[in-house]
């Protein structure tokens, strides 16, 4: 039997403990350590049973671990992350890439010039539902891709506002939530090369938005809104309906709506609206549910992919410039919010 990879996780709050759990239940690797403030220490030793670090250089000095897992904030990435690279240890750095672009670039300098693998935690793109979608779209089912819809709709609630930095910048919907369906729809329907966005903040009146409206012009033509706000009830949003994080109740809807010239889709509860004969309003209009497997293990799906890449069985399915193309995007965005203007990616 192939040798477990040793895979430290740095940080463990809200996704540094799913990382754990899907560690522990993958058959490919071992939690080999945590990296935390002491304040967790002893918590944190109790419950897990692992070496636990307050020092990156003392880990990487006295204990140097197969891979690891950095899932601090997003101001940190670079410090953390380059320092690993640097020693060749791999890296899955949970999204986004950074919180700056310059910093962004430079977490890919360190991992070209150490070649040493990077992969950004963009772990949807490990969900066979959507893999299921892109294949869909791929063969021409849909026609010409004209446009697509997403909904985020969540209520966030008041103990999840305790840690500061997620009512500073880059703490809102956009940057913790935003990012991902970013990374998504790029992987769908490709390159974006316009975007324009309003924000408001005028529930919770903090320094971040709480709502966003974005709109996207894609290279091949088609267009896509984003509608993201943390402050709605409502069971339209990814996390609640696909089902692949168990932090989250599933509600049987979807939240991602594609339309073509020849059909339409909507996943996660993945359905083709299409015509048999004329396409015509006038025309009933018929549904195909495509069963799939909802993906619960879309984390432990993501950690088997690291280790395989650590193991050089594999490629990074999600690179450094997959997270830099994301956070390009973002930028825009949050230029256009500010500007009201479109903007050039």
């Amino acid at each position: 039997m192939p040798k477990k990879i040793k895979i430290s996780v740095v940080g463990i709050g809200l996704m540094g403990q799913q990382h754990i759990k899907a560690i522990n239940k993958s058959k490919l690797c071992v939690l080999h350590s945590i990296v935390e403030i002491k304040k967790y220490e002893s918590k944190s030793k109790k419950k897990l049973r692992v070496p636990v670090y307050s020092n990156i250089e003392y880990l990487i000095k006295e204990n140097k671990p197969d891979a690891v897992i950095i899932a601090t904030p997003n101001n940190l990435h670079e410090k953390h992350t380059i320092k690993f690279l640097k020693s060749k240890i791999p890296v899955l750095l949970e999204k986004p890439i950074s919180d700056k672009i310059t910093s962004a670039k430079k977490i890919i300098k360190a991992a070209k010039i150490s070649r040493t693998p990077l992969l950004i935690g963009y772990h949807r793109r490990h969900n066979s539902i959507v893999n299921v979608v892109r294949t869909v779209i791929k063969s021409g089912k849909l026609g010409r891709i004209v446009s697509a819809n997403i909904l985020f709709w969540i209520y966030k609630h008041k103990k999840y506002f305790k840690e500061n930095w997620r009512t500073s910048e880059g703490g809102g919907p956009l940057g913790i939530n935003l990012v991902h369906d970013l990374d998504m729809i790029c992987y769908l329907l490709g390159p974006i090369t316009y975007v324009q966005a309003f924000t408001s903040n005028k529930v919770r009146n903090y320094k971040v938005e709480d709502t966003a409206s974005v709109n996207l012009i894609f290279k091949s033509g088609a267009l896509c809104t984003i509608n993201i706000s943390d402050t709605i009830v409502s069971p339209w949003s990814y996390e609640l309906t696909a089902g692949e994080n168990p932090a989250y109740p599933i509600t049987n809807q979807s939240s991602y709506f594609i339309g073509g010239t020849k059909a339409s889709i909507k996943f996660p509860n993945i359905k083709i609206w299409y015509y048999k004969n004329e396409r015509s309003w006038w025309n009933f209009i018929k549904s195909k549910k495509i069963k799939t497997n909802k993906s619960h293990d879309t984390l432990i799906n993501q950690i088997n992919h690291f280790s395989k890449v650590v193991q050089k069985k594999t490629k990074p399915k999600v690179t450094g410039e997959d997270g830099l193309i994301s956070l390009k995007i973002f930028d825009a965005i949050t230029k256009s919010a500010n500007s009201g203007k479109k903007i050039k990616i």
